[in-house]
């Protein structure tokens, strides 16, 4: 833990699409300032992995499962977090990544590239993290 200017304390951050490289990094330096940390993804598998390693360092972390694309879901985790670490304070909307359908090879045409995929690729990367605060 941290005795700088940093120190987060007393502050529960909750990291949407904390199970990813970015997201999963951002929970770890948090949790390592200080922060209680919620790591919320999709993937418990990887949610849990990261709550171990938060741990290990010393932190505080649960792991809530969520969809970052659904409202239902994102409530629900709101929720839960709030019933086991208290009030949030920090919010992180790392969310996101790219689709199968949404991926060209190398020299193919941009044009070609599905609407559905395109459409999927916005929504999780933008939309997704628009709907999170609104929980918050």
């Amino acid at each position: 833990m941290t005795t700088s200017i940093f120190d987060l304390s007393g502050e529960t951050a909750v990291v949407l699409g904390g199970t990813g490289v970015l997201g999963g990094g951002m929970a770890a330096a948090l949790a390592a300032a200080g922060a209680k940390v919620a790591v919320v993804g999709r993937s418990e598998e990887r949610g849990m992995a990261r709550v171990k390693q938060i741990e290990a360092a010393g932190g505080t972390a649960i792991f809530q499962s969520a969809d970052a694309l659904d409202t239902a879901s994102l409530t629900e985790a709101r929720d839960a977090i709030i019933a086991k670490l208290g009030s949030v304070s920090i919010l992180v909307a790392a969310a996101g990544g790219n689709r199968p359908d949404a991926t060209l090879p190398p020299g193919s045409d941009f044009c070609k590239l599905s609407r559905d995929g395109w459409n999927g690729v916005f929504e999780l990367n933008l939309v997704g993290g628009a709907l999170l605060p609104a929980q918050v």
